[in-house]
């Protein structure tokens, strides 16, 4: 009797057990991954990414230097408090007691150097501010790249997986007519190595595309492991740019440009602060203590109240040529700059003039390239009817199937360097975006 009560007990209690258990929660399905355009790539790196927040706080530093350096002409007012306590000099010295005191100090003339260093700090806010646009535009135009360069690899993977798609069917379809005894072995081994290169292609093609990824990801600050999806087709239109006024813009709006000017500005202004050193500094300050100590043989009253005023003048007179030789030097940094300036000018006209001829060769090239894609797809389906006929061999199909892949590959390169150099263009010429 006790066996069979423990029998029922084991069988009874799964079910008691799964009743006493609430059912699981059905999992909600995943959200739909929302294919990103390019705008709001460019939008997403110039919110979230590091470079761009780096630049960002150095303008507020520089912009703060700036604020500081202003204060350097304004009065300055301190406090200070001293206590002291004074024993073995006798009962006659020995005393103790504190002091406080408020002090004013203004400077008066410092040879232009006030002047200078506050000119310097405006101008050193400017140059950050510049280095902030360069950093934008630098970063907009790798975001364009490494978003077309990622449409150029999708639509590449397509056609590699087109082209082993059909591969295996011809593997397929000869196999078939192996054994039927209609081809022979060799043609199959041959159809099989082909679609094999096929698949390592398709391998490397999905690698890169997935490399391209990371940067993208990295450049508008998502996670690796989230899926990216992008809404742009690198189809449309591709004109050919004529020169205008290309040159003369880049010249006027680049920001590099902008910073080398203010940094040749800045050295100009090191000048002026080296020659000031050489001039006179004059500084006023006025005095107000209050001094309170244990009364003794020689200061009998035990409170003080003295005020004073003091006019200082510091005239170098002799410095063995030091400030005169650093004068010196901040000219010859000035020159040096103004070179540096020039140089940066005339490679940006280079810089122009080398993308507009990128751009135009790009645009000529998917002229000619697609022509070669309507050619090769049409002779391949000539061929493909001419093998089915029994009237081609299988080497001229597989020919024919190779060069019409890499001419539909080939069109798609020449559409993403139409577009990577579209955007390097824009960046020569500084155009805001």
């Amino acid at each position: 009797m006790n066996l069979l009560l423990c029998v029922g007990l084991v069988l009874l209690a799964p079910g008691l057990y799964a009743q006493s258990v609430p059912a699981p929660t059905p999992l909600a399905p995943p959200e739909a991954t929302v294919a990103l355009s390019l705008a709001e790539c460019r939008t997403l790196a110039l919110r979230q990414n590091q470079r761009l927040t780096a630049s960002g706080q150095r303008q507020l530093a520089a912009e703060a230097g700036h604020a500081a350096a202003k204060t350097n002409r304004l009065p300055k007012l301190d406090f200070s408090s001293t206590g002291y306590y004074v024993r073995g000099l006798g009962s006659t010295l020995n005393t103790q007691g504190v002091t406080a005191g408020v002090g004013v100090t203004q400077p008066i003339y410092s040879g232009g150097r006030l002047r200078a260093q506050t000119a310097l700090a405006g101008v050193t806010a400017q140059a950050a501010a510049e280095e902030v646009q360069a950093t934008r535009q630098q970063l907009v135009t790798e975001t364009d790249q490494t978003y077309w360069q990622t449409v150029a690899l999708r639509d590449q993977v397509t056609l590699a997986e087109r082209n082993c798609a059909q591969l295996l069917a011809l593997v397929r379809d000869l196999d078939n007519k192996r054994q039927a005894g209609l081809a022979y072995k060799a043609d199959v081994l041959r159809a099989q190595v082909q679609l094999r290169a096929a698949e390592v292609q398709l391998l490397r093609t999905r690698d890169d595309q997935r490399q391209s990824q990371l940067v993208l990801r990295q450049l508008i600050g998502r996670p690796t492991s989230d899926s990216l999806q992008l809404a742009e087709s690198i189809e449309g239109a591709f004109p050919t740019v004529s020169p205008a006024d290309y040159a003369a813009r880049a010249l006027a709006q680049r920001p590099d440009l902008h910073r080398l000017a203010l940094t040749n500005q800045a050295d100009s202004l090191q000048i002026d602060v080296a020659r000031s050193a050489r001039r006179p500094q004059v500084n006023a300050s006025v005095n107000v203590l209050y001094l309170r100590q244990k009364p003794g043989f020689l200061l009998p009253d035990n409170n003080y109240t003295p005020a004073y005023a003091l006019l200082s003048v510091n005239f170098p007179l002799v410095h063995w040529q030091e400030n005169r030789l650093l004068e010196s030097q901040r000219r010859y940094q000035a020159q040096a700059s103004r070179a540096d300036l020039t140089e940066a000018q005339q490679q940006v006209v280079l810089a122009v003039n080398r993308n507009l001829l990128a751009l135009n060769q790009a645009a000529r090239r998917i002229e000619l390239q697609a022509l070669t894609v309507t050619q090769a797809q049409e002779n391949l389906r000539l061929n493909d009817n001419r093998f089915r006929a029994g009237l081609l061999s299988l080497v001229d199909l597989l020919d024919a199937q190779t060069l019409s892949q890499r001419a539909a590959a080939e069109l798609v390169d020449a559409k993403a360097e139409y577009r990577i150099a579209e955007a390097a263009l824009l960046q020569a010429i500084g155009e805001p975006r």
